[in-house]
């Protein structure tokens, strides 16, 4: 099982669905940089190059276009000039919003890879259909992420995203088939 694409906040489900958000979150910005009108931006995209490469951005809630006028990396952040952003108080108003691209204008993912949004909000079920619950949320722990299942009693399950755990991720059906391991439910 490939690791999962990081290319969106780690949001509540409610928040990712197609009809409420047509966007990926891509970055969230920090602060002016300069007096020029740049903009320091925290990436939250396992692309940051391809980051670079957009001609628009769309920042806050409800997004707003902004034309990228020149872009470049600097010490792990994204430095970003938009067109018609000329002084650092005209961008100082940014600060905080969510940096977005249209879901279209994604990457292209290989085989057996998936953006965040794409698990969250899965039903998973184990080999035989037992129904386990739905992916709330994604935790990245660096080894391997670790997918958060909230079951219809209210618990929690973690199942660590490992090919001896995930058997089967079917988007259409909206469902991950797992193998539990022994002590997995247990808590």
């Amino acid at each position: 099982m490939k690791r999962a694409r990081r290319e969106s906040l780690r949001l509540p489900s409610r928040l990712m669905s197609d009809d409420i958000q047509p966007y990926l979150i891509v970055g969230q910005v920090l602060k002016p940089w300069g007096f020029r009108g740049e903009i320091k931006i925290k990436i939250l995209s396992d692309y940051p190059e391809r980051l670079l490469k957009h001609k628009t951005l769309y920042v806050g809630t409800p997004a707003r276009a902004f034309q990228v006028e020149h872009a470049r990396l600097h010490s792990g952040y994204a430095l970003f000039k938009f067109a018609g952003c000329e002084t650092d108080a005209s961008v100082a108003k940014l600060r905080g919003a969510l940096v977005q691209i249209p879901r279209e204008a994604a990457a292209k993912l290989k085989k057996g890879q998936y953006y965040h949004y794409q698990i969250i909000g899965l039903n998973v079920v184990t080999l035989s259909g037992e129904p386990l619950g739905a992916i709330s949320q994604i935790l990245e722990t660096g080894a391997n992420d670790v997918y958060i299942v909230h079951t219809p009693n209210g618990k929690e399950i973690l199942l660590p995203a490992l090919k001896s755990v995930i058997k089967k991720i079917d988007l259409a059906a909206q469902t991950m088939t797992v193998e539990l391991l022994p002590g997995l439910t247990d808590l």
